[in-house]
C-alpha cells in the first residue's frame, strides 16, 4: 500500500514545477524553506546547510524560523559540533540512503548525550530531524533538514523527501552552473572593457545573439539588434573566405577594428571589436550607485571575500538581513554576482579595521 495520499503526490508535483522555475540559488534555497517544505512536510524548523568538515567556519547554515540576534550564538556553536551530527556520520558511512533520521542511527538517551545537542538543539527544542542530501563530498555535504520537537518523522515523510531529492539535485547543480558561468562572463566583460574591447555573436542572419562591451553601441545597433548593412556585406565575405578577415569602421564613437574569428558553425559567427582610440573612462564618484549606508557596508565586505555569516556578525545583523541587501545591491548596480560587485569595489573605500 502506498504510504501517500493523492494529496501528497499533487502537491509534491506542483512543488516540482515550481522549482524548476527558479534561476538563481538563493531565491529557490529561501522557496524552499519557507514554501515547499513547509507545504509538503509539518515541522517546527527547516534548514539548508552546507557543512564544511575541514574548515567549520566555512559552513553555510539558513534557518527557518530564523534566530533572533541574542540566539546566533547557537549557529556559531553548531559549525563547531557539526562534525558529530549522526546524520552527517550516516550519510559518511551509507551514502546510497541520502534521506535519514536521527532515530536511524540513535535512541534518544543517546542523542541526548551529544554536545550538539546539549549546546545547540537542546535550546531550539529539536527533538527529532529528518534530513535529505543533496551533494556529498568527502570534506562537505550539502543538505537540507527537518526538525520537530513533538512527534518523530514517519515513513511517510521519508518517501515525500525520496521523492523530492532527484528534482532538488539536479535543479541546484544546473544553477549552480549557470551562477559560474555567468561569473565568468562578468568577469570577461570587464577584461574587455579594460581593454577597451568588445564581442558580438551573430546568426547568419545577421542577427546579434550575444554581446559583451560596448559594441551594440559601438557600431550603432543598440535598438533593433541587427548589424549594420556595411559590417554585414564584409561579414558575408569572411565568413566564406579562408583568410583570417578584419575591417575598421568609422563611427561617432571613433576608428573601430572589426576581426571575424570562426567559430567552427555557421549559425555562431563572433566578431572582436577594439576601439582604434580607446578612451578611460573617468572614475564614477564613491557609492555612485545610490546604496545606502549599511548597503555599502555590506559591499565592501564582501569584496573581502567574507560569507554572509561572516558579515552578519561583523555587522550585528541576522544573515537573512544580509541576504536582503545583498539582493538589493545586485539590482542597484546592476550585476548578479559577488564577483561582479567586488569588481566595482575600487569605488568604494576599504572597510576600516579590516580583519
Amino acid at each position: 500500500m502506498s504510504l501517500c495520499t493523492a494529496d501528497d503526490y499533487e502537491s509534491l508535483l506542483e512543488c516540482i514545477r515550481q522549482l524548476h522555475s527558479f534561476r538563481d540559488l538563493g531565491s529557490v534555497r529561501l522557496w524552499l524553506l519557507d514554501t515547499a517544505l513547509p507545504r509538503l512536510i509539518p515541522s517546527d524548523w527547516r534548514s539548508y546547510n552546507e557543512v564544511d568538515l575541514l574548515h567549520p567556519e566555512n559552513t553555510l547554515a539558513i534557518l527557518k524560523p530564523q534566530l533572533d540576534a541574542r540566539s546566533l550564538p547557537l549557529l556559531q556553536r553548531f559549525n563547531e559540533v557539526a562534525h558529530q551530527h549522526p546524520l552527517i556520520i550516516g550519510q559518511l558511512q551509507s551514502p546510497d540512503f541520502p534521506v535519514h533520521k536521527i532515530s536511524d542511527f540513535l535512541a534518544q538517551d543517546a542523542y541526548h548525550k551529544l554536545e550538539l545537542y546539549q549546546d545547540v538543539y537542546r535550546h531550539m527544542g529539536v527533538e527529532y530531524q529528518i534530513a535529505a542530501t543533496i551533494k556529498l563530498e568527502p570534506d562537505r555535504i550539502t543538505a537540507f533538514a527537518l526538525s520537530r520537537q513533538q512527534t518523530d518523522y514517519t515513513e511517510r515523510d521519508r518517501a515525500i523527501l525520496e521523492m523530492l531529492r532527484p528534482h532538488l539535485v539536479i535543479a541546484l547543480n544546473n544553477l549552480a552552473l549557470a551562477s559560474e558561468r555567468q561569473t565568468v562572463l562578468d568577469c570577461t566583460g570587464l577584461v574587455l572593457q579594460e581593454l577597451a574591447s568588445a564581442t558580438l555573436i551573430v546568426d547568419r542572419h545577421d542577427r546579434i545573439l550575444y554581446h559583451t562591451g560596448p559594441g551594440l553601441t559601438w557600431i550603432g545597433a543598440a535598438s533593433q539588434g541587427i548589424l549594420p548593412v556595411q559590417i554585414s556585406g564584409w561579414l558575408h565575405q569572411a565568413a566564406t573566405s579562408t583568410r583570417r578577415q578584419s575591417m575598421n569602421l568609422k563611427t561617432g564613437a571613433g576608428e573601430i577594428h572589426i576581426r571575424f574569428v570562426p567559430t567552427g558553425s555557421p549559425q555562431r559567427r563572433l566578431l572582436v571589436l577594439t576601439a582604434g582610440t580607446p578612451q578611460t573612462p573617468a572614475p564614477a564618484p564613491t557609492n555612485d550607485f545610490g546604496l545606502s549606508k549599511r548597503q555599502l557596508e555590506v559591499a565592501r565586505w564582501i569584496g573581502h571575500g567574507k560569507t554572509n555569516l561572516q558579515i552578519a556578525a561583523l555587522l550585528g545583523i541576522s544573515p537573512r538581513t544580509v541576504q536582503k541587501h545583498i539582493e538589493h545591491i545586485f539590482e542597484k548596480m546592476d550585476v548578479k554576482t559577488r564577483v561582479a560587485v567586488a569588481s566595482r569595489l575600487h569605488l568604494f573605500p576599504a572597510p576600516a579595521n579590516s580583519p
